[in-house]
């Protein structure tokens, strides 16, 4: 087994005692946890930390079997609320630090990759998250910007936002420059939704950052990809861009790819898309952007998505064009791991209606997410019989996580069971198998038909 760690069950004890220690950075007033109560901060956190989609008072029977230690569900919700959301962030980044053999592409960058998905809460009418469909629906959403590391198969960093105000280019350059303080060279892989020119120049100015992000090319592309000939090529562009109206009006006739940056000081239109202009631009009122453009075919000639365009400042003797599509396709990691801690993991069943409690819950899937992913990594061996490799099911292996972490058994002993358990259910890899995304809405699940188990 590959020992990332001696005992991941210990490093969640030792995290979760770290917090506890230093609670009132954690909690909502000075005075809190400072009572003796049933529930202590402890329980409390890996109570949170450890709950599936069952109703609460089934969760809380099955983390406290002997009933001289069970609390009411009244009782669980006022230890709570005392509780910060940022808590379970900080247990999220702590485990996302341990790490220490860490998989680097060319044994120089981090890869990592930036997307954003939408999660239901139920509904609450006082909610800040309350969002107006096209249909005239009307429901909370809340929108969560990932940052996600996918070769270690670890998040390290999140931003949640009502979906109604989300700006997902706004939380990928939070999150990039925060990565960018850590002094070490990193690849992000990005989908259309986040070309732009700033953000662009911002990678381009960030020290440690190499990028690779996936653009249009075809109707609504940068002008001077649009024009490209429909062929595969490889070539640099740079695109001269101004934030001065004026400048634009006289001279777009005379420079045909000039590109007018709507920052908010020189547009005043009240509404727009989040997918058309940057409401953005941190430079010079002029200033020309550069970067290498990538283009090739994924689909048979004369279909609707025929070619596939992706920018980047990648050294081009270093990684040629058949290496830029194996590289940008590493970027599903980070959609997989959105539908494993979703539906493997029960990140969208929610115990509670209030903002504050379900952003709590969140933090708790990602952490926790991280602490399996982990644990996974450390069981994890080539598993070859027949005709494929095998892996471990990601979906068994968060039943047998929960089971022993649920216990107060964190021996190396306990630890070397728990992964002997998570080997015995594997999943053979199938590599190049393509299904069609079949996108539909999710609905909430109501309190009264939660399971019962």
């Amino acid at each position: 087994m590959k020992a990332l760690h001696s005992n991941i069950l210990k490093l969640m004890d030792n995290i979760i005692n770290k917090i506890a220690a230093n609670i009132h950075a954690f909690s909502t007033s000075d005075k809190a946890f400072t009572r003796c109560r049933k529930l202590n901060v402890v329980d409390l956190v890996k109570l949170i930390l450890n709950m599936g989609a069952g109703s609460l008072n089934s969760e809380i029977f099955h983390a406290f079997p002997d009933m001289n230690l069970r609390m009411t569900t009244s009782a669980f919700e006022q230890q709570k609320a005392k509780l910060k959301p940022e808590c379970f962030k900080e247990i999220m980044l702590e485990l996302s630090r341990e790490s220490t053999t860490l998989q680097l592409l060319d044994d120089k960058y981090l890869v990592v990759a930036i997307d954003g998905s939408d999660f239901d809460q139920p509904f609450n009418p006082k909610s800040k998250n309350i969002f107006n469909n096209n249909e005239g629906q009307v429901y909370c959403q809340i929108h969560v910007n990932a940052l996600y590391d996918v070769l270690n198969k670890l998040y390290l960093d999140l931003i949640i936002q009502p979906h109604r105000k989300m700006d997902e280019r706004e939380a990928a350059l939070t999150m990039l420059e925060n990565l960018d303080k850590r002094e070490k060279d990193f690849l992000v892989l990005m989908d259309r939704g986040y070309s732009s020119f700033n953000l662009i120049e911002n990678c381009n100015r960030l020290k440690n950052c190499h990028y690779l992000i996936r653009t249009k090319a075809g109707y609504g592309a940068i002008k001077e990809i649009a024009v490209l000939p429909e062929h595969e090529c490889d070539i640099d562009l740079s695109c001269k861009v101004t934030s001065l109206h004026r400048y634009y009006m006289i001279h777009k006739d005379t420079e045909k790819f000039l590109h007018l940056i709507h920052h908010k000081k020189h547009h005043y239109k009240a509404v727009r898309s989040k997918n058309t202009y940057d409401q953005r631009w941190d430079f010079e009122d002029l200033c020309n952007v550069k970067f290498r453009v990538c283009k090739f075919r994924i689909n048979p000639p004369g279909s609707d998505d025929e070619w596939e365009v992706l920018i980047t400042n990648l050294d081009r003797n270093e990684y040629p064009l058949a290496r830029i599509k194996e590289i940008y396709h590493l970027r599903w990691g980070i959609e997989t791991s959105f539908r494993e801690l979703k539906y493997d993991l029960s990140g969208v069943q929610f115990h509670s209606k209030k903002d504050q409690f379900v952003y709590m819950e969140i933090y708790a899937h990602f952490a926790m997410y991280n602490a399996m992913s982990l644990s996974v990594i450390a069981s994890s061996k080539p598993y070859t019989q027949g005709k494929y490799q095998y892996q471990i099911d990601f979906k068994m292996a968060c039943c047998v996580w929960r089971r022993y972490f649920n216990s107060s058994d964190n021996s190396d002993k306990g630890f070397t069971q728990l992964l002997l358990n998570m080997s015995f259910y594997l999943t053979p890899i199938r590599p190049g198998r393509k299904d069609k995304q079949n996108l539909k809405n999710k609905l909430v699940i109501g309190f009264p038909y939660r399971l019962a188990a």
